[in-house]
């Protein structure tokens, strides 16, 4: 009775023998070449047609499947893309990464991805496993505690892309994508106004660039207008656990609040909870503008500023395997899309 397929007979003991794969020295013996010789060949390197030849017909016969980390050794680096966010749970994020992987796929490279989970310890370790791994290029999301190793990583060949922010002269090799968000602000007002809505507080996720940025844009738009944005009207959530005490600190401000903004798409969800857990009405009672499209905003009427992330995605990873002689500083612009949640357009 003959063995099943893909299994190998067992062994006296009544143990399955383990099948030996195919190694790049079978090839080379079995071609009567060196193993650096079957290297060349499978890496396009000049060598005689008789030659080539031979090695191939020989992987052929072997089911020779080449060695990912061993031709990353003779290449001097891999074929993998390393990308470092801070948040999965978010739909920028979703979007950038099939982006990124869209443009991987299409250039026969894989995509590394790591999740920082908002630490700067963890930040930089991933970006330093990233650089031991000898990645193809670097797409990272998060903050500044990288950007030296990021510069020396580009000055030393591994092009590496910024996302969210951009840095002063960089290297050639270091490259960054971002949101307009002077301009994302500045939409929040004007929409805002548009709307009728004269007393708007904010909640920030932080003092990150882009933070920073659309509150300035916010304040340039509404100061424009004649309703100048004051200090305390813009409070911080470092995470969701700090939203219902930003919100409250809004609302003890004294003044009579008709609108909130929420500046990062990843504290929509606790922002939005935290106004109707208190019995107010979306937008009747006070209208709500966030950062970033969701698939089930349309459903509940929340107008948002997109950003193309999608998009942002791709340029980020085409950088990597274009690698350009400049560095490239893009800059992408928001898209407001209006819904019911700031009211009607007086």
């Amino acid at each position: 009775m003959s063995a099943a397929v893909g299994v190998s007979p067992p062994d006296r003991r009544g143990k399955e023998r383990t099948v030996k794969r195919t190694t790049i020295g079978d090839v080379a013996k079995a071609a009567g070449v060196s193993v650096a010789t079957v290297s060349r060949v499978l890496n396009g390197g000049a060598v005689k047609e008789a030659t080539a030849t031979r090695v191939w017909e020989a992987a052929a016969q072997l089911d020779y499947t080449p060695n990912a980390l061993t031709k990353s050794i003779f290449a001097g680096r891999s074929t993998t893309i390393g990308v470092v966010i801070d948040d999965l749970t978010s739909p920028f994020y979703l979007d950038l990464m099939r982006g990124i992987d869209e443009v991987a796929a299409k250039h026969d490279s894989l995509v590394m991805f790591a999740n920082t989970f908002h630490s700067a310890e963890r930040e930089v370790a991933h970006v330093q496993t990233m650089d031991e791994q000898r990645v193809r290029g670097l797409i990272i999301t998060s903050g500044e505690s990288t950007d030296t190793r990021t510069r020396r990583m580009a000055a030393a060949g591994t092009p590496c892309v910024i996302v969210g922010r951009s840095l002063a002269d960089p290297p050639r090799g270091l490259h960054s994508v971002r949101l307009d968000n002077i301009a994302a602000g500045r939409m929040m007002a004007h929409h805002l106004i548009s709307c009728g809505r004269r007393s708007i507080g904010v909640i920030s996720a932080g003092n990150r660039p882009g933070q920073l940025e659309r509150t300035e844009g916010l304040r340039q738009g509404l100061t424009e207008a004649g309703r100048p944005l004051p200090e305390d009207a813009v409070v911080v959530a470092i995470d969701n656990a700090e939203v219902d005490g930003a919100v409250d600190a809004l609302q003890d401000r004294g003044t009579s609040l008709d609108a909130i903004v929420c500046l990062a798409g990843r504290r929509t969800v606790a922002v939005h909870s935290a106004l109707t857990a208190r019995g107010l009405r979306i937008p009747d009672d006070v209208g709500f503008l966030t950062v970033d499209d969701f698939s089930w905003a349309p459903a509940l009427g929340i107008t948002v500023i997109a950003e193309p992330s999608y998009q942002m995605g791709k340029r980020a990873a085409e950088l990597i395997v274009d690698d350009p002689d400049q560095p490239e500083q893009l800059t992408f612009e928001p898209q407001l899309i209006a819904r019911a949640s700031c009211g009607e357009n007086i």
